[in-house]
């Protein structure tokens, strides 16, 4: 097994240090609630030009085709049809959801992000579009954009965001700071805000 040393590069656990739950205060939740919930819809646009990020049906022989329809369809599906049930079903419940909404959305599918904003829906970046973090030629950019789409559509930028498929490099959590995001939602290591 051979290791890898970065230099330079704080990894993960030299971030966040350890805390063990049973070692807090007790948090106490308005009104004595004993169980929060956050509910979070993602919002994404995938490209059908690039191979799916997920695939609901298996290519033929295992081999994946451009342009893969069917599992682009089901993206669109979503932004035709799912999307639209989640609106009315939260809403029939009083339910403000947190929107994970890819930057590129609020230009290419503006009915749901307006859908969204109009609920009073919170609005948390996603990336630009649909691509693993770790694959975007240029990380720095593509959070400025996503901040910046955002912005544009909502008139405030986001205060989290969560990456496309949860996926990071070592330097994708200083370049969500320098943007000014303050909540890292890939970062799921606890239970607690």
């Amino acid at each position: 097994m051979r290791f890898v040393i970065f230099r330079g590069v704080k990894l993960p656990r030299e971030r966040v240090p350890y805390s063990a739950i049973v070692d807090r205060p007790r948090l106490e939740l308005p009104g004595g609630a004993r169980l929060a919930v956050w509910t979070i819809v993602n919002v994404e646009e995938w490209s059908i030009e690039r191979p799916m990020p997920r695939m609901v049906l298996s290519p033929p022989l295992g081999q994946p085709l451009l342009p893969d329809l069917p599992n682009w369809a089901w993206h669109e599906y979503g932004m035709r049809v799912g999307f639209w049930r989640f609106i009315e079903t939260l809403g029939r419940f009083g339910v403000k959801a947190t929107l994970a909404i890819n930057g590129s959305v609020c230009k290419s599918y503006p009915r749901v992000a307006e859908a969204a904003l109009d609920a009073g829906w919170e609005f948390m970046g996603h990336g630009y579009i649909q691509r693993p973090m770790h694959h975007v030629e240029d990380q720095k950019k593509n959070i400025l954009d996503t901040v910046e789409a955002i912005k544009a559509f909502t008139g405030k930028a986001p205060r989290g965001l969560e990456s496309p498929g949860i996926t990071e490099s070592y330097a994708t959590i200083d370049w969500l700071a320098e943007a000014g995001i303050e909540d890292a939602d890939d970062w799921v290591l606890d239970d607690r805000p």
